[in-house]
């Protein structure tokens, strides 16, 4: 390294963050790839360069950085487990899998590389690793609203709906405003045959998301089978005004309401 190398690179990453900062992506990737220049044995821009490729959805330019980052220091467990995210966004969970378990090994105490891995475990169907894994997470952070939500989605899978209704309740408890388990419990209650429930639950996931496609379908389907059939032609009607034509439940929504008119003129 020239000398002064070490302040240029440093120089370099704080004007990267700032950029980030200012959402100026391709400044501050200039400004990190300046720094993997300067010093190509240097971990860390490679690492802050990877991270924001990853947030622009750069996925797999992303994982180039932080296996470059992991031939120069083998022991960074956070670049493990980003890099088994990126992974899991493009659908490699057994890759996914391996650098979340790379990372547990080298800290068995890492909530975030259970949770992930529970996950991928779960696209996998592998339901009760997945839930040990989730277990483990939740020992660890026992306020992990997105592992109670997602606990309560494989017990779903299982078919123990009563325990799912516990996740979900906790996931509800321990994080605010979090709309998909409103509705994930819902639906759970409909299985159960508590439809005053589910709807109860739908309200309150539009409350927090008024636009949310999932709680509007569930909603109007609920008030279509107990026969409330204005509510339900409102639900659909603005989920088909409120998403893009070609979103799976604003087609399904239209078709509701096509069955409606047809059925009304019959």
């Amino acid at each position: 390294m020239p000398p002064g190398g070490l302040d240029m690179i440093q120089d370099n990453l704080a004007l990267a963050r700032a950029y980030e900062e200012q959402e100026r992506y391709q400044e501050a990737l200039a400004e990190y790839g300046k720094a993997v220049k300067e010093n190509p044995q240097d971990a860390e821009p490679l690492l802050c360069r990877g991270a924001l490729l990853g947030e622009l959805g750069q996925y797999e330019a992303a994982i180039t950085d932080f296996s470059a980052a992991l031939a120069i220091d083998p022991y960074n467990g956070s670049a493990y487990n980003n890099r088994g995210d990126l992974q899991a966004s493009l659908g490699r969970h057994e890759a996914a899998i391996a650098d979340f378990s790379q990372a547990l090994s080298l800290n068995d105490a890492d909530v975030d590389s259970y949770y992930n891995r529970g996950l991928s475990l779960a696209e996998l169907g592998k339901l009760q690793d997945a839930l040990a894994d989730l277990d483990k997470a939740l020992a660890l952070d026992p306020f992990h609203g997105g592992a109670y939500n997602n606990r309560g989605l494989i017990q779903v899978r299982i078919g123990d709906y009563h325990r799912a209704v516990a996740d979900f309740s906790k996931a509800i408890e321990v994080r605010t405003g979090f709309a998909c388990s409103y509705d994930h419990r819902g639906l759970v209650y409909e299985k159960l045959g508590d439809s005053a429930r589910a709807i109860a639950d739908y309200t309150a996931a539009l409350a927090i998301a008024p636009h949310n496609a999932d709680a509007l379908y569930h909603r109007g389907s609920a008030y279509a089978a107990t026969g409330e059939s204005e509510k339900a032609v409102a639900d659909f009607q603005l989920l088909v005004q409120v998403n893009d034509a070609r979103h799976p439940l604003a087609i399904l929504a239209k078709q509701q309401l096509q069955a409606k008119s047809t059925g009304d003129k019959a």
